[in-house]
């Protein structure tokens, strides 16, 4: 049995709740708009706190996006 989605249906798209991870860890963490990293020339901070906001998200966190959205 086929099921059609619609062309965007955001509610059955897991990577739609890994970006709100991500932008909420990026959020509770203050990253943005703090003064001592505004101040520095070099923009490598910014690549820093990406990749620890994106290694934040778990497996156990995608597995359950996963589940949350019907694919498992």
């Amino acid at each position: 049995r086929l099921k059609f989605l619609p062309a965007f249906s955001p509610d059955f798209n897991p990577i739609e709740l890994t970006f709100s991870a991500i932008k909420a860890f990026v959020r509770c963490m203050g990253i943005i708009g703090c003064p001592d990293l505004e101040a520095e020339d070099d923009d490598t901070y910014i690549y820093v706190h990406l990749l620890q906001a994106a290694f934040s998200v778990t497996s156990v966190s995608a597995m359950g996006w996963f589940h949350h959205c019907g694919y498992i």
